[in-house]
């Protein structure tokens, strides 16, 4: 699924985490969004992370 990511955390080490877990790429845009694809398996987990505030899902 394509989604846009926007991160709200300014942790490095927890964006390398959610990064290495889901497979996104490094790209940052200066807006701080990243599109990626995502698994449909792995998209309820990326939901809980937005719960817990490290990630705005943004589908564009």
């Amino acid at each position: 699924m394509n989604v846009t990511i926007c991160w709200t955390t300014k942790e490095w080490k927890v964006i390398e985490k959610i990064r290495k877990k889901f497979g996104i790429s490094s790209y940052m845009s200066v807006n701080r969004e990243t599109p990626c694809n995502i698994k449909e398996e792995d998209m309820e987990l990326l939901k809980e992370t937005e719960k817990r505030g490290f990630i705005q899902i943004r589908n564009k």
